[in-house]
């Protein structure tokens, strides 16, 4: 029997991970991620320390895709109607490694205080069962949190993509100032497809990266786009990709 451990590298999923590693150190898990090739630097550098801290490589499964290949097939851009990132980038490569790894237990990052949130359940492929450890030890955020910093791991703010149409105005001001590579690739990529990570009506601002930055380079700043640097447990923002969030 294999055991594989989804590991998004969210709060819940990485102390989910380090205490399965305590509890069951006989044991052989196989932690697996599934990178959209968009992620923050510093989610990689996230990886690669719960990496050293596990001592188990992270198997990065992708399906062959990044999300801007999956944009450049679609030949358009993920938006909250049309949402193909999550199963394409995200579900389908890891219930694929399921499948061809059962029969197997897949450990799902769920907290006690969270059970009735709306969860993908792997169970449904056969040969495999789902295990929710930290509903099982009784663990919420609380526990997540004081978990997480008993160990001396500190997860970063964005664990989504860097050009997530979920974030917020300020989290694409950040981006540009402080990831200009990053924005001026997803700014191509607008132009390239012609379509906007943005909405037109979602807010005053401008939907198109390009006109969004002509905007902040002529010294508008978002409000509050200064103070989006949370503590780890503190309420996250309202809207994000659930999976990546784990």
């Amino acid at each position: 029997m294999r055991h594989i451990v989804g590991l998004s590298g969210g709060k819940d999923s990485s102390a989910m991970a380090l205490r399965l590693v305590e509890l069951y150190p006989d044991r052989r898990f196989e932690f697996v991620c599934t990178p959209t090739g968009n992620e923050l630097p510093a989610m990689f550098r996230h990886w690669a320390h719960l990496s050293e801290l596990l001592g188990s490589r992270l198997v990065r499964v992708t399906g062959g895709n990044t999300l801007k290949s999956l944009a450049r097939e679609h030949h358009a851009i993920p938006n909250w109607r049309m949402r193909f990132c999550t199963p394409h980038l995200k579900i389908k490569p890891f219930q694929t490694y399921l499948l061809a790894a059962a029969p197997a237990t897949s450990y799902v990052g769920i907290r006690a205080d969270e059970t009735d949130r709306e969860g993908v359940n792997h169970s449904q492929i056969d040969g495999i069962t789902n295990s929710w450890p930290l509903v099982e030890w009784g663990w919420g955020l609380k526990q997540v949190i004081e978990y997480l910093a008993l160990r001396g791991v500190t997860v970063p703010e964005r664990t989504d993509c860097a050009w997530c149409f979920f974030q917020r105005l300020g989290e694409w001001w950040r981006l540009w100032k402080e990831h200009p590579d990053l924005y001026a690739e997803g700014e191509a990529l607008e132009v390239e497809l012609g379509h906007t990570f943005r909405s037109e009506d979602r807010d005053t601002w401008p939907a198109s990266l390009a006109e969004l930055r002509k905007e902040f380079e002529s010294g508008r700043v978002p409000r509050g786009a200064d103070q989006l640097l949370l503590p780890m447990g503190v309420a996250q923002r309202p809207r994000m990709c659930s999976i990546c969030a784990r």
